[in-house]
């Protein structure tokens, strides 16, 4: 970290109070950190719902949504270790700005093609597949450049305020992209990401360099690979931290990519609909995100994390069970809240159990998990096709809960983080 940072940050720890909650935003660097995340993540979540929208229209097909979600998580699930491998090689804030950009010129020729009338399910595939191997880049080190910003004791904060930033924009985008297809059309929603990633890019460029953890040299990177492995494996908390950010996201975000079929097929409420039931999973997980940023450097992370996670399992259930378009969104809410504190509670305890020269490959490890989740859905979409959508969304959420219980008994250690 940076003599300015450190001198920023460490008046920090004074702060007391409901100004606790954005302490975090006060530095500098990570104040610019944020804001380039908030609008990477808002192409995101704006992408999330209109290219659904877009393979759907093009397909009328589940499954179709499934196989464009794979190319992402299979690209992802290749790389993700090679990209903590570089995380920790190279400077993190220059690894920020390349990787955003080439998500900007991929979202840009999408846009293109839609706009010419040449848009083909491939082309999504493969803008899928080259943006899941960016991603496996960007992820980790977005993950790992915030103890470099902050001090340790900011880290929860931290790590709450950038969930906080992509749920705003779930609250946001969502319905902002919905609503925009019919007065912009989907290419001119697509030409706005672009613009969101000029904006990621341009605020990190007012990062100064931070430089790269010390390690030892002449290591290849299987070699590389090969110690962060076993730096994990040797430590039985970080095997049951990343244990616990595989199954909620297996079993329980594939119902992310079906929300365009509870839209139309289930709740009968169109591309608005689908943007507004996006958006009540935006509003619960800003709120979940707030929360645990107000902690603080809260004592109980453990079992925060074990009741979360639970959490979210039971409002899942509850949501594919429903019928009505007001209580879904009620129940939306609620996994909102629950899944972005158990996603801010799990990442801020990896951060803090984990030396600074392993934190990339670790968080990479981390971010495999999230190639999980395009994979996942691609069998949950072919249950959907065949046997309703409700039906992999609630069994999901009955996984989720009996595995936390699972984990919260034969895990002493993890309770007591």
């Amino acid at each position: 970290m940076s003599s300015d940072n450190h001198e920023e940050t460490s008046q920090l720890t004074t702060v007391s109070g409901w100004r606790a909650t954005f302490s975090s935003l006060r530095n500098r660097n990570y104040r610019r950190y944020w804001l380039s995340t908030s609008a990477s993540f808002a192409a995101m979540q704006m992408q999330l719902v209109v290219r659904g929208w877009l393979v759907y229209d093009l397909t009328d097909s589940a499954l179709a949504l499934g196989l464009v979600s794979a190319g992402a998580g299979l690209s992802i699930l290749t790389f993700s270790l090679y990209g903590g491998v570089i995380t920790d090689r190279v400077d993190k804030r220059k690894l920020l700005i390349s990787t955003q950009a080439i998500s900007g010129i991929v979202t840009l020729v999408i846009a293109v093609l839609i706009s010419t009338g040449a848009i083909a399910l491939w082309h999504l595939v493969l803008a899928s597949v080259v943006s899941g191997s960016v991603l496996a880049v960007n992820l980790p080190t977005r993950q790992a450049i915030i103890p470099e910003l902050v001090e340790k004791d900011q880290i929860m904060n931290a790590v709450a305020l950038g969930s906080g930033a992509m749920n705003l924009n779930r609250v946001v985008a969502p319905a902002l992209g919905g609503v925009l297809v019919g007065v912009i059309g989907i290419d001119g929603v697509y030409y706005l990401m672009v613009c969101c990633h000029v904006v990621a890019v341009s605020l990190m460029l007012r990062v100064p360099p931070l430089g790269v953890p010390s390690r030892e040299s002449g290591g290849s990177f299987h070699n590389d690979i090969r110690e962060g492995l076993r730096y994990v494996r040797g430590r039985p908390v970080l095997l049951a931290l990343l244990a616990m950010a595989v199954a909620p996201i297996v079993f329980g975000l594939p119902y992310q990519m079906l929300m365009p079929i509870f839209a139309v097929d289930v709740l009968d409420v169109g591309v608005s609909g689908l943007g507004y039931l996006m958006a009540a999973v935006g509003i619960g997980a800003l709120a979940g995100s707030i929360f645990v940023a107000s902690l603080g450097n809260y004592r109980r992370k453990g079992m925060l994390l074990l009741v979360s996670c639970g959490l979210f399992g039971v409002f899942l259930v509850a949501f594919a069970n429903s019928g009505s378009f007001h209580l879904s969104l009620f129940l939306l809410l609620g996994v909102g809240v629950a899944n972005s504190s158990y996603l801010a509670v799990n990442s801020t305890l990896l951060q803090m159990n984990v030396e600074d020269r392993m934190r990339g490959r670790v968080m990479s490890m981390y971010m495999m998990t999230v190639g999980l989740f395009p994979l996942a859905v691609l069998p949950a979409s072919a249950i959907a096709e065949t046997s309703g959508v409700a039906l992999p969304v609630l069994v999901g959420g009955a996984i989720i809960a009996l595995f936390t219980l699972g984990i919260a008994l034969l895990s002493p250690a993890l309770r007591k983080l």
